[in-house]
């Protein structure tokens, strides 16, 4: 029996615990998000023994698979699923993601008991089958059929607070802009299938569509995947959309739904569009440099602490496009065995991106479970309530600033050994201005990134409490620890034995793609995370070196310094002769003030002022100073095309007079004018 079917059974069971009776509401939860679990592990298990098998690692017999390129190729009527390399990379992700983020569900659901925690633990499992299917779509009939399942159960899911009025707009806001995108997309598939001989990807992949009409496809493609994405100035709906939806659906989003949206423009650029027109490599590259800057200057300046995620998110899905089109740009040039060190990277900081902005939007959920906010100004020494989840946090925080011994290194790294790739190989004066410009940018976004995480891990975990609510803080129960822990180990694992994973995801690449020249898998050859091909060698380290390195000094050093009598005195803060109190702590807006105002020009941050009742009759009134981000995309770009879109219903008015005879009129008119065009 194909284990990949019985996921996909699985999943169905799961969706239909939605109709259970009101009586059984947790046993449904419970069963559902179990089904869910064991669903997802096949979907990783047998995805993970395909890319295994390519890249020599010995698995269990009783998942090997056939080496003919597929995990499945099945078909009924009009709907076609398959599998390749490609898609079994992100099966990887969805299905190691899909586990352990509903072990973590398990425990997180059951507060919303008697608030559609039926629908909730359905919805989930829906969510999830629609994602397999896109990734194993074998035609645009099925592809968009499953994105749109896609997209319609994300909308319930963020919407399920729907008693919150904030809820609902963000909800309707991500639901225009999905459709938006998969508009898009539809363009796309409609030009591409128009120059093929049918719907299928086979055929797809030797279409025959040339000239404007491929760049119009390529620039479609690419609005509608980078809107799914998050990617500026399209990323308007995610940080509105994650802080609504509870928050292990804002992992699964984060952590698995804007890399579906990567799988699609890959299978786009490999396999029907190809790499040849330079300025398709440029766009991507540009593109996802501006997300990754803007996205973690906003995540900054945030006091939400999903909205923080959800700006994160949008700077590191600009990390992984921008590496993409630094890979696009080496195949135009005439270097595909190092654009196979792009693609990888692109690979591995999806799956490194999976896990550790699962974990952070766990612990989120873990906070506001403790104490009932998101704003991190009312938060501070959580870790002494909160043990395990503040050394979770402290995992994941480091991964997502890219520290050393962590899994967000690894990609990052690869994705600088690219860009120097790039303006080493290509020669020309112009490319390697390019590269030092993306450099810098890229060096900027992880010195923000570096304060941003630190400030957001200070601010909620350490200090002192700011407010009263932390006093009821307390720490999480064994599942939701269970889903953190594993997370934050990974990161762990995979930031000091990144090769295995290197060479995993590596072999999704090695064969099928159209558009990638043939490489060999011994054409790149890793120095632990170096590069030696071409007879070229890069920089390289070796993270379980460093370790050691790191061990060897610290027990020298312990070692120099036993029996030497030194002691350490601990003394209150010196404070021009007072005693310091909780409000005297550095806040999450002041740690970010001087960042602010070096980037003033771009926040453009608005400084409001409310005068309170006046408390005293011989003191003046109480005053309040509120300090706001807008967004200058939604301020400069959408709020005007929404008022233009007001105006022109307005002007519609004009024409519907509710006149039975005026409607007939416009009847007449259009048919001769559809005369005319047909004589003409």
């Amino acid at each position: 029996m194909d284990f990949l079917f019985l996921a996909l059974a699985l999943y169905a069971l799961g969706a239909m615990t939605m109709l259970w009776p009101k009586r059984l509401e947790m046993a449904a939860h419970a069963a559902g998000m179990l089904l869910a679990v064991a669903a997802s592990a096949l979907v990783f298990a047998v995805a993970a023994s395909y890319l295994g098998s390519m890249s020599g690692f010995g698995l269990p017999a009783g998942l090997m698979l056939s080496p003919l390129g597929l995990l499945m190729d099945a078909g009924w009527g009009g709907y076609n699923l398959t599998a390749d390399g490609w898609s079994a990379a992100f099966l990887v992700i969805t299905g190691l993601a899909g586990a352990i983020i509903s072990l973590y569900g398990i425990d997180y659901g059951k507060a919303y008991r008697g608030l559609g925690i039926r629908a909730l633990a359905g919805l989930w499992n829906l969510f999830l089958l629609s994602m397999v299917l896109v990734l194993m779509a074998g035609d645009a009939f099925t592809f968009i059929l499953a994105w749109e399942v896609m997209a319609l159960v994300s909308f319930l899911l963020v919407n399920h607070e729907s008693n919150k009025k904030d809820t609902v707009h963000a909800a309707y806001q991500y639901m225009v802009m999905t459709h938006l995108g998969t508009a898009a997309i539809l363009v796309a598939f409609y030009l591409v299938g128009s120059q093929s001989e049918s719907l299928l990807f086979a055929d797809l992949a030797h279409n025959t569509l040339e000239g404007p009409l491929r760049h119009v496809a390529f620039g479609a493609a690419f609005i509608g995947f980078a809107l799914k994405s998050g990617l500026m100035p399209l990323h308007v709906w995610l940080p509105n959309a994650h802080p609504a939806a509870p928050s292990h659906v804002s992992a699964l989003m984060s952590g698995v739904m804007l890399k579906v949206a990567v799988y699609g423009f890959g299978r786009f650029v490999f396999y029907f569009l190809g790499m040849e027109v330079f300025a398709y490599g440029l766009i991507v590259m540009l593109v996802g440099l501006l997300s990754a800057f803007l996205g973690v200057l906003y995540a900054s300046m945030e006091k939400d602490m999903k909205r923080i995620l959800a700006y994160s998110s949008v700077e590191n899905m600009g990390i992984i496009f921008a590496t993409f089109g630094c890979g696009m740009l080496l195949v135009q040039t005439g270097h595909g065995t190092m654009a196979m060190v792009a693609f990888t990277a692109v690979l591995v900081h999806s799956l490194s991106h999976s896990l550790m902005k699962g974990l952070l939007f766990m612990s989120a959920g873990a906070v506001m479970h403790a104490v009932g906010s998101k704003n991190v100004e009312l938060m501070g020494a959580l870790a002494k309530k909160m043990p395990y989840t503040a050394l979770f946090t402290l995992i994941g925080s480091m991964s997502l600033a890219s520290l050393p011994f962590t899994s967000g290194l690894v990609g990052e790294w690869m994705a600088l050994q690219s860009f120097v790739t790039l303006g080493w190989q290509t020669g020309t004066q112009e490319m390697r201005l390019l590269v030092i410009a993306a450099f810098v940018l890229l060096g900027l976004t992880g010195a923000l990134a570096l304060g941003c995480f630190v400030r957001l891990y200070g601010v909620v975990f350490l200090g002192r409490r700011r407010s009263a609510l932390v006093l009821k803080a307390h720490e999480m129960p064994f599942f939701m620890l269970l889903g953190m822990g594993l997370e934050a180990l990974l990161i762990v694992i995979f930031g000091i034995f990144p090769m295995p994973l290197v060479e995993f995801m590596e072999s999704a690449l090695t064969g099928g793609m159209l558009a990638l020249p043939m490489v060999s898998a011994d054409a790149v050859v890793w120095n632990g995370l170096g590069i030696l091909a071409d007879g070229t060698k890069y920089s390289a380290y070796s993270p379980f070196m460093l370790l050691m390195l790191a061990l060897i000094v610290t027990a020298v050093l312990a070692l120099a310094l036993e029996g030497k009598g030194l002691y350490v005195q601990k003394d209150v803060t010196w404070n021009c002769g007072t005693v310091p109190t909780r409000r005297q702590q550095y806040t999450a807006t002041g740690f970010s003030k001087p960042l602010r105002r070096a980037f003033d020009y771009i926040l453009k941050p608005r400084k409001e002022r409310t005068f309170l009742k006046k408390e005293h009759a011989y003191f003046g009134r109480t005053v309040h100073y509120n300090l706001f981000i807008p967004d200058q995309f939604t301020e400069r770009l959408y709020v005007p095309i929404q008022h233009l879109m007001v105006r022109l219903s307005a002007f519609l008015h004009l024409v519907q007079q509710g006149s039975v005879r005026l409607y007939i009129g416009y009847t007449m008119l259009a048919m001769v004018a559809v005369l005319i065009w047909g004589v003409m």
